[in-house]
C-alpha cells in the first residue's frame, strides 16, 4: 500500500509541477501583454497632451491674430467667436464621443479576437 501511494503521489508530483510551469508560462505571457497594453495607453494619453497642447495654442493664436487683423465692428467679432467656438467645442465632443466609443476600446484591447476564436470553437 506504501508503495502504491508513493508511486501515485510521485505521478501527481509531476504532472502538477508540469501543470504549475504551464501556468507561469501564460501568467509571463499575460503580464508582458498588460505591460505592452500600459505602455501604449501611456504613450496615447502623452501623444494626447501634447496634441491639446499643441491646439490650444493654435487656438488661441488663431483668434489673436483674427481679431487683431479684421477692421469689423464688436458684435461681428463676438458673432464670429461664437461660431468658432461652437465649431471647436462640436468637433471636439465628436473625438471624445469617438476615442471612449466601446467599439474604439474594443478594437484597442483586441477582446474580439479572443471573443471570434469561442464563436468558431463552438
Amino acid at each position: 500500500m506504501g508503495f502504491l501511494r508513493g508511486l501515485f503521489s510521485a505521478f501527481l508530483g509531476r504532472w502538477i509541477d508540469r501543470l504549475l510551469g504551464t501556468l507561469e508560462i501564460e501568467a509571463a505571457i499575460l503580464y508582458v501583454g498588460g505591460v505592452r497594453k500600459a505602455r501604449e495607453a501611456f504613450i496615447a494619453l502623452l501623444l494626447a497632451v501634447l496634441f491639446l497642447l499643441l491646439m490650444t495654442t493654435g487656438f488661441l493664436l488663431i483668434h489673436v491674430g483674427l481679431f487683431l487683423w479684421l477692421p469689423w465692428s464688436l458684435p461681428a467679432r463676438a458673432l464670429v467667436l461664437l461660431v468658432l467656438g461652437a465649431a471647436y467645442f462640436g468637433s471636439g465632443l465628436a473625438v471624445v464621443i469617438t476615442i471612449t466609443s466601446e467599439r474604439a476600446w474594443m478594437k484597442f484591447t483586441k477582446v474580439d479576437l479572443p471573443l471570434a476564436r469561442l464563436r468558431t470553437n463552438r
